[in-house]
């Protein structure tokens, strides 16, 4: 935890977020919801860090073509969508990252006979979906049009997640979304929101 709040402080983002998601996980295990707390807050502000809008800039781009395994995007926004799917889009985001590309990634499925884009992120253990209306140009969405895309995946992992389920099952539903879908500010809010709550419960 120190460590990773040290490199935030650096302004080294990728870092601090990988340390901090390492030591998440850690936290959970021994059920330390003190310490997921403080590791959420580093999170979400190297998240927000490294996609700063001088960062992650430009137009959407649009990927529908095979490619190599491992290849990493240029930073900026990307819409992955068909033949491309949920898992590719997830393998994209992970290489770009971990080369610390800034990158958003957003994945379509074709459009619906309702005329809807549903949209999927996936984890290993977690498939959101949603539906939205499409962009005005299918080839040249807006980053208005993206951005909503993002916003609309989680509040729909927060809607999936059943408020009646204990407090530690809801924290791994949670975890689980934040893992598909790592850049929605709302489901950290959620997530610590719960943290919170067990930690009430554990005095």
């Amino acid at each position: 935890m120190q460590r990773a709040a040290c490199e935030l402080d650096s302004g080294a983002w990728f870092k601090a977020e990988r340390l901090a998601d390492e030591a998440l996980q850690v936290a959970r295990t021994r059920e330390d919801w003190a310490g997921m707390i403080e590791l959420i807050d580093i999170i979400q502000a190297a998240r927000l860090g490294r996609r700063d809008p001088s960062l992650v800039k430009g137009p959407v781009n649009v990927i529908d073509e095979a490619y190599e395994e491992g290849r990493v995007l240029e930073a900026g926004r990307w819409l992955v969508q068909p033949p491309l799917v949920g898992a590719d889009a997830r393998r994209l985001r992970v290489s770009t990252l971990e080369a610390d590309v800034p990158v958003l990634v957003l994945c379509r499925e074709p459009t619906t006979q309702a005329g809807l884009v549903p949209l999927v992120a996936i984890a290993p253990g977690s498939t959101i979906r949603t539906k939205v209306k499409p962009p005005t140009n299918d080839r040249k969405p807006t980053a208005t049009w993206f951005q909503s895309g993002l916003n609309a995946l989680g509040l729909a992992a927060i809607e999936m997640i059943d408020p009646g389920l204990a407090v530690d099952r809801r924290i791994d539903a949670l975890l689980g979304a934040l893992d598909a879908v790592p850049d929605s500010d709302g489901l950290h809010d959620a997530l610590l929101e719960a943290c919170n709550e067990a930690a009430s419960q554990a005095d």
